[in-house]
């Protein structure tokens, strides 16, 4: 396991504008480089501010500056780096705000960019910066905000390759019975607020998701989830409670049932955003699927953050279970109440206008509850504690041809590793589709 864990963290560490003019300076301040700025002589202007930064200058002030230079040269990605750095500063947060806004717009993302301006005209400290947002929204600040329709949607449809449908070991691949397949999929999200907004009030939401294979029908997989949501705000953090229904179907026939709880937190620090959640919840096998009866809580923290124009995350997930298990005739016990231990990292990066690329590593070590019994021909008895650690590796792409409407592919790969070889295997799966946002 740790071995696995090194990798991980040497992984994530490899993971890991303006209306305005440059804020004034005083005339033994760099006088060359805002008069370079005011003359339009920017690449001229951008090499002065480096040497005031590569001097040790690092004020509020000089950032401001070479973000507003950056951007003026067309180099979005490192103004908006800039940017983010002042969003932690009360006195330069509403402007760099509303810089940030002016960066999403010229990079075409519309929709980061009214974010940031609604949020400069509902809460700068400068009447002159609450106006100039407002008209960047299209609307004076003292006319009522327009109101937002209160549900949102998507669906997506791919079709794909999976080279380990089962999910078995890669030396019995050879046999028809368990070779690869090609599949489609089916995913709708949606939500509807009932009342209030999204700082307080409630609403509904919910998914539906269908995989089916071209031959492998018993391998066909559905589920259907519908969550009743309370948001609020409190103490700065944005607030999530409820609780949700899912149903869950393997060839037809169904899997599980549950009932679970919901509880989010989200805040943001400086350009950083942390979520914290818990989901304890009770599933309910079907008929065929006893063994799954029980409780299951799951508990994650993440962070996000965005930097040299990428958004870089990771997380950290534990998920504990307390079901049924399956024993099974003579004195065969299988536990399928595992302890998982998730830590991952993922990257998204925007690039010219439309192009989204994200990339991602997971690694899942799992040990399940109680010891595995299984007695073999000659009637000996071998006992042992399942446990396995589990690589994810995974690239996507989306290509945006019009602000809702996108083109997405993805390569998926998962090595399985466990302390009984006969459970170890590799898998990959690549997918092509479309999406739409309503």
């Amino acid at each position: 396991m740790r071995e696995f864990i090194q990798l991980f963290f040497l992984m994530t560490a490899l993971v890991a504008v303006s209306v305005f003019g440059p804020a004034r300076l005083s005339a033994e301040e760099l006088p060359s480089a805002t008069g370079a700025f005011k003359r339009g002589d920017y690449p001229q202007a951008l090499t002065l501010f480096r040497q005031a930064e590569q001097g040790g200058d690092d004020s509020a002030k000089l950032k401001f500056n070479l973000g507003v230079t950056l951007f003026k040269l067309g180099r979005y990605a490192e103004a908006s780096d800039y940017f983010w750095q002042l969003v932690a500063e009360p006195q330069w947060r509403d402007l760099a705000e509303y810089n940030l806004g002016l960066v999403a717009r010229r990079q075409g993302d519309q929709v980061l960019a009214a974010k940031y301006f609604r949020r400069v005209s509902e809460r700068a400290g400068s009447a002159k910066l609450q106006r100039l947002a407002a008209l960047q929204l299209g609307s004076p600040v003292e006319a009522p905000a327009p109101r937002s329709r209160p549900w949102l949607a998507m669906v997506s449809i791919n079709g794909g390759q999976d080279g380990n449908p089962y999910a078995v070991k890669t030396e019995l691949l050879g046999e028809d019975a368990v070779g690869e397949d090609s599949f489609f999929e089916l995913f709708g999200w949606g939500q509807y607020r009932l009342a209030g907004t999204e700082d307080d009030g409630w609403r509904l939401q919910g998914y539906g998701f269908t995989r089916r294979y071209s031959e492998l029908d018993s391998l066909n997989l559905g589920s259907l989830s519908a969550s009743f949501i309370r948001d609020l705000r409190w103490n700065g953090w944005s607030l999530e409670a409820g609780s949700g229904v899912e149903w869950v179907t393997l060839g037809g026939e169904r899997v599980s049932q549950q009932l679970q709880l919901i509880g989010r937190a989200k805040r943001d620090f400086g350009a950083t955003r942390v979520q914290l959640s818990v989901i304890p919840a009770y599933y309910a096998g079907g008929e065929n699927y006893s063994y799954l009866d029980g409780w299951r809580q799951r508990f994650s923290a993440r962070a996000r953050r965005e930097t040299f124009g990428a958004d870089w995350g990771v997380y950290y997930l534990y998920d504990t279970n307390d079901r049924e298990d399956l024993q099974q005739a003579a004195e065969d016990y299988y536990s399928y109440s595992p302890v998982r231990h998730a830590f991952g990292s993922d990257l998204r990066w925007r690039f010219l206008s439309r192009w989204e690329l994200r990339a991602g590593v997971e690694y899942l070590y799992s040990v399940y509850d109680g010891l595995n019994r299984v007695v073999d021909d000659g009637g000996n008895v071998l006992e042992y504690e399942r446990e396995s650690d589990r690589i994810k590796t995974w690239v996507s792409t989306r290509y945006r041809l019009t602000p809702r409407f996108s083109l997405d592919g993805k390569l998926l790969n998962i090595g399985n590793r466990e302390n009984r070889a006969l459970y170890d295997y590799d898998k990959t799966e690549l997918s092509l589709g479309v999406s739409y946002v309503f």
